[in-house]
């Protein structure tokens, strides 16, 4: 297997497996991400200008605040919801969003990485075809985490106040 091919399976599958393992709520990670790309594109520059202020290698520093900015939400969600997926079919369900994290994750990371590594990864024939598909995978990893949000949410029972059958007295 080549290095390019290496690279991006781990990519994907090192954050799917982590969602996986430790029961994370994909969806909501999924959310963060998107979170983190807006961070960046509204935040991004700014942040690299301050962080150069402190720092020799100039272009490092720009990609590495980029990054940090796009998965600094995202880490820290994941954090935060450790455990929450809960039953067999959820936990089961919940690699599908799992997936869309490492696969958009790759796709929005990409344009910071340095130059090396992004020549590395862009000689991969399988690089390319991701990108062809890039907008299929955002809108059906978009979809799949909606619908998995969906199907987390708590049931109402009649018991609940305000519920179909009013309060009880």
């Amino acid at each position: 297997m080549q290095t390019p091919l290496v690279l991006i399976a781990a990519m994907v599958a090192v954050p799917t497996i982590i969602l996986f393992v430790l029961r994370i709520n994909a969806a909501i990670v999924f959310l963060s991400l998107c979170l983190g790309s807006v961070l960046v594109q509204f935040a991004g520059n700014d942040t690299s200008s301050f962080l150069n202020l402190f720092s020799t290698n100039k272009l490092v520093m720009h990609y590495g605040a980029s990054i940090f900015l796009l998965l600094l939400p995202a880490v820290f969600t994941m954090i935060v919801m450790i455990g929450t997926v809960r039953g067999k079919f959820r936990i089961a369900l919940n690699v599908l969003p799992a997936i869309a994290v490492g696969a958009v994750g790759l796709l929005l990371a990409e344009q910071y990485f340095t130059p090396g590594l992004r020549g590395t990864i862009s000689n991969a024939s399988a690089w390319h075809d991701i990108q062809k598909v890039g907008t299929l995978i955002v809108t059906a990893s978009t979809v799949v985490s909606l619908l998995f949000l969906l199907l987390q949410r708590p049931k109402r029972s009649s018991h609940d106040e305000g519920g179909k059958h009013g309060k009880h007295h």
